[in-house]
């Protein structure tokens, strides 16, 4: 069996430049629940490992990460194929900084205790309920793990966390809606909003009806635009944000400049923070996967583009400190009061697909359930396209001053965005 000190040892006596190692414990449960009948259960225990090398020769410095696929391993072979697979990606040197001291977050919730992640698994998959007529089937995974981070530097850093994720069927007989909730904390799952939202949009399918093209404005309910449960439309500045793409010229925009033509001149122009020590988000870590201290930086301010996510790498070539990249969005709220503008105006309740160009920042929606407002008539609809430069219209959307989180997104509720085109 492996263990995290012969690894160090097996890398120290082969001289490699710089090594972090990670072990992760995890104690699993999953339970599935099918309308009412009774759950049923499994349980996992895994250790996780994995390794990250880096390797200097007179060409430069080359690193490679490896996950220790069977603890069975011979590590002196495990380390020789690391220490091969580094020296295949040589490129320009750079010197490894000091270890910074781990940001402090929590992440384990302190609602598990010393629960059982079983029975916390039963629990919420059977606790779903949907309003009649709807039906709900659903899956539970409960993840307790205990993380420790070695560095070559002597840094040890260990922590708990927690991760509550559902998968949820919410169906009528002739419809039915999928839905992904994960977070650190049950209480943030938010589970009894989101099965009645789901419920509440089959209802509207019911009632849909053919629609036509043509200019609209454009809301965005959160379960659109955050289509993936993670961070969603905005995931396009996280891109933006990307050191190793603004080094090599493939960026719209450039530190120092606004994101888009009057992105500073928006009331309240926007702000957006990485934070990768936001207490119980779902991409916070006290230590980064190169072994890099977490920090909070800002990525947009009062929409002029402020910082990179950075690397130890990318910090080293540009003289800088690493940051642990792009985790948590914080998206500064706006003043929107949820008004409607005196015009066709489309409310998007959900999406059944989203793609972005991560060098352009233009961007397919695909629609699955909206509202087509027009004055006082409503008419529900399926299907259209949105095309937008996500960019240029999320700089100048106006925010709702409601403030939500979920997973790694904290930020406004709605989205306003005044000009676009409507496609069926």
């Amino acid at each position: 069996m492996i263990r995290r000190r012969d690894l160090a040892r097996a890398l120290d006596r082969k001289r490699v430049a710089d090594w972090v190692i990670f072990e992760s414990t995890q104690d699993i449960a999953i339970a599935d629940a099918v309308r009412s009948e009774k759950p049923t259960r499994r349980r996992e225990q895994r250790v996780r490992m994995a390794f990250v090398v880096h390797v200097d020769d007179s060409r430069g410095r080359g690193s490679t990460r490896v996950e220790v696929a069977s603890q069975d391993e011979d590590v002196g072979e495990l380390v020789d194929r690391a220490i091969e697979l580094a020296l295949a990606t040589i490129g320009p040197g750079w010197k490894s900084v000091p270890a910074s001291a781990p940001a402090k977050v929590a992440l384990l919730d302190p609602a598990i205790g010393k629960h059982d992640v079983h029975a916390i698994a039963t629990r919420l998959a059977g606790s779903l309920h949907a309003p009649q007529p709807a039906t709900v089937a659903a899956r539970a995974r409960v993840t307790r793990e205990t993380i420790v981070v070695d560095t070559h530097a002597g840094l040890t850093s260990k922590w708990d966390a927690s991760t509550f994720e559902i998968d949820a069927l919410v169906g009528d007989g002739k419809h039915s809606i999928a839905v992904h909730r994960e977070a650190r904390r049950e209480a943030d799952l938010g589970l009894d909003a989101t099965i009645a939202s789901a419920a509440a949009d089959l209802a509207l399918l019911a009632h849909a009806e053919p629609v036509k093209s043509g200019p609209c404005a454009l809301v965005l309910d959160a379960n659109a635009f955050l289509f993936d449960d993670t961070t969603g439309v905005w995931s396009v500045f996280a891109t933006q944000a990307d050191a190793v793409l603004e080094r090599q010229g493939l960026t719209r925009y450039r530190v120092g400049v606004p994101v888009a033509p009057g992105a500073e001149t928006v009331d309240p122009p926007l702000t957006i923070t990485s934070n990768g020590a936001l207490d119980f988000a779902t991409r916070s870590a006290p230590i980064g996967e190169d072994g890099d201290a977490i920090r909070r930086f800002t990525i947009v301010e009062r929409g002029i583009a402020k910082d990179l996510g950075l690397t130890p790498r990318e910090a080293a070539l540009r003289g800088r400190d690493p940051n642990g990249g792009v985790r948590n969005l914080m998206i500064s709220p706006g003043t929107w009061d949820g008004s409607l503008p005196n015009k066709r105006t489309i409310e998007v309740r959900r999406l059944r697909g989203l793609t972005i160009d991560p060098y352009t920042g233009d961007a397919s929606l695909e629609l699955a359930i909206s509202i087509d407002h027009l004055g006082a008539k409503q008419q529900t609809f399926t299907g259209g396209t949105i095309r937008l430069d996500l960019v240029a219209a999320l700089s100048r959307a106006r925010r709702a001053s409601t403030i939500i989180r979920r997973g790694a997104y904290h930020g406004p509720a709605q989205l306003l965005i005044d000009d676009t085109n409507l496609v069926v």
